[in-house]
């Protein structure tokens, strides 16, 4: 007989919607709410982005958006400067911050780090006011689910983003710096791994547990 899943208390429901994703005979380890490290980079390149279908880019472009166009140039012209300024203060504090911080994830765009990154961040074209920060891991025997977190779980389902089959992930075994009381690492394979966030501080030894369980 296999152990209840583990699942936080005040996050029952995400047994029901880790479950509604499992294959026939599957088991759930457990399922825990996660984000990515505040310093894993945000801005993704063009080349891993999901192409949008070509009827949405064409829709833009019919009807009122063609009169609303020429007033849309002129405001981003106006707050261009703006803009600017503001890249520039986001990445000169993510620079001071990193010094302190350190390393948040290695592997590049085109590793299995890189994947699990943009997987999180881009989320499923359906999924309305999707956090592209936010998800939802659940282990099963078999795999490691990624999962949206519905901001409204009585209503909106999780939806399945990514899967990595057993075996094809792990604790990263080198320690992150102890003052990052809520950080766990996953680790891949081809060398790459990120820093992940749990929700809670007492949720930390059970997502290190389902992560490394075999």
């Amino acid at each position: 007989m296999h152990p209840s899943p583990v699942v936080p208390e005040r996050d029952v429901w995400l047994l029901a919607h880790s479950s509604a994703h499992l294959r026939p005979g599957e088991v759930l380890y457990g399922a825990l709410p996660v984000k990515l490290d505040p310093l894993v980079p945000d801005r993704i390149p063009k080349r891993c982005r999901r192409p949008k279908p070509e009827a949405e880019e064409k829709a833009r472009f019919k009807g009122w958006g063609r009169i609303f166009l020429p007033v849309s140039a002129v405001m981003w012209v106006c707050s261009l400067p703006a803009g600017l300024l503001e890249r520039g203060a986001h990445h000169t504090w993510h620079g001071i911050r990193r010094i302190f911080r350190g390393r948040t994830w290695e592997g590049g765009w085109d590793s299995a780090a890189g994947w699990f990154v943009v997987t999180t961040r881009t989320g499923a074209d359906d999924i309305l006011g999707y956090d592209e920060y936010r998800l939802t891991l659940a282990r099963t025997d078999q795999r490691l689910l990624l999962l949206s977190h519905p901001a409204l779980p009585e209503r909106d389902a999780a939806q399945l983003l990514g899967e990595l089959p057993r075996g094809r992930f792990t604790l990263r075994p080198e320690p992150h710096p102890a003052r990052h009381t809520y950080r766990v690492d996953i680790a891949f394979p081809d060398g790459s791994w990120l820093a992940l966030e749990a929700a809670e501080r007492e949720q930390v030894p059970q997502l290190s547990g389902l992560l490394s369980a075999r």
